[in-house]
């Protein structure tokens, strides 16, 4: 029962999000935006290539250890 609720509560999100369409260009816009200077970062600072693979595997761990507590109900 606890999922279902879950599932839900982030059904209905994207979908609010989706009908947000500015809103959801403007995530797509930061997104791009910081892509092109990790990019750029990557090419023009060789060292940046760690720091900046570091900053998204920290980035993407605490999101799924989120994710893991929204799950299971923390």
């Amino acid at each position: 029962m606890l999922t279902f609720n879950i599932y839900k509560r982030v059904m209905t999100v994207l979908a609010e999000l989706k009908r947000d369409t500015k809103g959801l260009n403007e995530y797509v816009a930061v997104a791009s935006l910081l892509a092109l200077v990790a990019g750029i970062a990557v090419l023009a600072i060789p060292q940046a290539r760690t720091t900046i693979s570091n900053l998204w595997n920290n980035t993407l761990n605490a999101m799924s250890t989120m994710f893991q507590s929204v799950a299971s109900g923390q």
